[in-house]
């Protein structure tokens, strides 16, 4: 596809009209409005009739979907493309901060804008795009092809992409690989390294949340006692922001480095050949780079407090909630009784809310699922180096480590150090060549895994 080209211009308007759909998704179901996700199944009908027609499509949870493309050999493992449909609510009072409404699916200076254009509609419907195009052209891959889309990524994923992957671990379904979010093509900005960097995730951080309440009698503020609720609460939080969790290189982050290695300057392959000198690295300096710091340890954020009623009320009532990325090598179990050991006050109480997820399994570098996925980067970028890396955030991927030992997080999207900033805030955009690209790529990587 081309500048002028009427497929191109159709595509551009199909992402458009995907991000007019308010697909939110919330913590509590309750306030999820399941129409705008029907109506978003509908319009995909509409625009992809081909894959409507050639593939199976089934209906999981309440809104997500799966379809099946069958291929010509049995016996070869399938391919997964994943994405998802839901995206995340608009931040309380930055509507008025948007060039362009959210949900208005504007095409201006080059650019798709709205919620989802890039985390992930523009990746949903790339595929789609790829996949109606190949079955126009009368193409029938060897493998069979999944196209799996959660409802529910941005809420952990339980309702979609965990019950797909049930499904087809119950068919016995064992894919060669599996392509979700995560990473993309980043343009390296380093002293004598300029070559584009293709970003793969092979595992992902686990996740904790834990609520610190605090209870105390109250009365009359003339009349406080040496620590407020609110002030016990905020020792607490302090000292967990002050002692944070040790810094350490874990194997898939020396793998990163490693990968890295020959293509920089030598003095930096000095410095990350020698072991001794690497530990040195992480304490002094990479831990204090904000980019860099969460993939060295598990990382604390308290996210939210509330506490009082009046300001001349003593408070009987403080709670805060802390938010943990866990770092391959630490557990939930672990963490929490770290937390109460840095708190080391009783009047603090430590509960662990919702479900604590641990860091996911690392997935294979030297498999043909990674060897095909390296290929189709190389297809649409050339001289971009494929970096296996951790993903610091969660994915939909987690789930599909079940039924596959090479899920990779990557998304072939050309980010800057700007875009960084757009998925979850104002201003989401994607540019048109960047999904011009996204197309092509997933093209390329059902003509590739048929070819392996």
């Amino acid at each position: 596809m081309s500048a002028g080209d009427p497929l191109l211009e159709q595509a551009v308007e199909n992402l458009s009209r995907a991000i007019r759909f308010e697909t939110v998704s919330h913590q509590d179901p309750s306030l999820v409005d399941i129409e705008e996700f029907n109506s978003f199944h509908t319009f995909l009908e509409e625009a992809y009739p081909l894959v409507h027609s050639n593939l199976m499509k089934e209906l999981m949870g309440t809104a997500s979907l799966l379809y099946t493309w069958p291929g010509k050999d049995p016996q070869a493992r399938p391919l997964v493309l994943a994405a998802h449909v839901d995206v995340v609510p608009i931040a309380a009072g930055t509507l008025a901060d948007w060039t362009h409404p959210p949900f208005e699916g504007a095409t201006a200076d080059g650019c798709v804008w709205g919620r989802g254009s890039m985390d992930c509609k523009g990746q949903l419907i790339a595929i789609m795009e790829a996949v109606e195009k190949l079955l126009r052209e009368g193409y029938r891959p060897s493998r069979t092809i999944h196209l799996a889309f959660g409802q529910d990524e941005e809420v952990e994923g339980h309702q979609g992409a965990e019950k797909i992957a049930a499904l087809l671990r119950s068919r016995e379904v064992e894919p060669e690989l599996v392509i979700d979010e995560g990473g993309a093509i980043a343009e390296a900005k380093m002293p004598g390294f300029r070559r584009p960097i293709a970003a793969v995730g092979i595992t992902e951080k686990g996740y904790l949340t834990v609520e610190l309440t605090v209870e105390t009698r109250g009365g009359h503020s003339s009349m406080p006692p040496k620590h407020t609720a609110i002030g016990i609460l905020a020792r607490a939080i302090q000292r967990l922001e002050r002692h944070r969790f040790p810094a350490r290189i874990e194997p898939t982050t020396l793998k990163s480095l490693e990968l890295l290695v020959p293509q920089l300057p030598s003095y930096a392959r000095i410095a990350l050949r020698n072991p001794r000198l690497l530990g040195v690295l992480v304490k002094l300096f990479l831990s204090r780079i904000d980019l860099v710091n969460p993939m060295v340890r598990t990382t604390t954020a308290a996210t939210m407090v509330k506490g009082g009623t009046k300001e001349n009320v003593l408070p009987q009532h403080a709670s805060a909630v802390v938010n943990f990325r866990i770092l391959p090598g630490d557990s939930p179990e672990g963490v929490v009784k770290r937390v109460k050991k840095i708190i080391a006050d009783r009047r603090v109480r430590v509960e662990v809310l919702g479900r604590a997820t641990p860091p996911s399994e690392e997935s294979r570098v030297d498999s043909a699922g990674f060897r095909i996925l390296d290929r189709s980067i190389k297809d649409i970028c050339p001289d971009a180096v494929t970096l296996p890396y951790l993903v610091v955030g969660m994915t939909d991927a987690r789930h599909y480590t079940r039924i596959c030992d090479s899920v990779y997080r990557f998304c072939p999207m050309r980010v800057s150090r700007a875009d960084q900033d757009l998925p979850h805030g104002t201003d989401e955009r994607l540019s048109i060549s960047s999904f011009t690209e996204m197309i092509e790529f997933y093209q390329r990587l059902v003509k590739n895994s048929s070819e392996e």
